[in-house]
């Protein structure tokens, strides 16, 4: 309790020295004071920026039936299904007319012409790595009985067409 009057009584003598020491003096009245250059202020020109900004932005908005300009500019760069169609197409023709110009350039003539399969290299679809030795069957007769098979069926079309003719 004492410590509490003490600091009230140290307080009270503390604000009685400001108030001596702050003085008033007539000879300051007659002086004017230098003109200030007011501004608008903070809020001022947030209201006034706040509404030119809502009106920018009404008359931004699209129309009914009219895209946004930000919403064009999402869409151009975003990945539709259909692109991925269009592209997914366009890859599965360049790959038949690979195939196709393989099988061209590979069967060109009718006497060594081979079967046409998928892709040949469905008779050794397998990793070519760790075989041992004589782990692989030659099937070269394999691939000649075929050959020679075709070469009759092509055989018998040209006599068939030179018939007809």
């Amino acid at each position: 309790m004492f410590a509490a009057r003490q600091r009230v009584g140290c307080a009270a003598r503390q604000l009685q020295r400001t108030a001596h020491n702050t003085r008033t003096y007539a000879s300051d009245a007659h002086h004017k004071a230098a003109p200030v250059n007011e501004s608008f202020g903070k809020g001022s020109i947030i209201a006034v920026s706040g509404f030119l900004g809502t009106v920018l932005l009404y008359q931004l908005t699209p129309r009914e039936g009219e895209d946004s300009a930000i919403g064009t500019l999402i869409n151009k760069y975003r990945s539709r299904a259909e692109h991925w169609e269009e592209i997914n197409a366009l890859h599965t023709k360049a790959a038949e007319q690979a195939g196709f110009d393989r099988n061209l350039f590979e069967n060109g003539s009718n006497k060594h012409r081979f079967v046409d399969v998928a892709y040949p290299e469905a008779f050794h679809s397998h990793a070519p790595r760790n075989i041992q030795a004589g782990q692989l069957a030659n099937i070269d007769h394999v691939v000649e009985h075929y050959r020679q098979q075709h070469i009759k069926e092509e055989e018998k079309k040209a006599a068939k067409l030179a018939a007809q003719q």
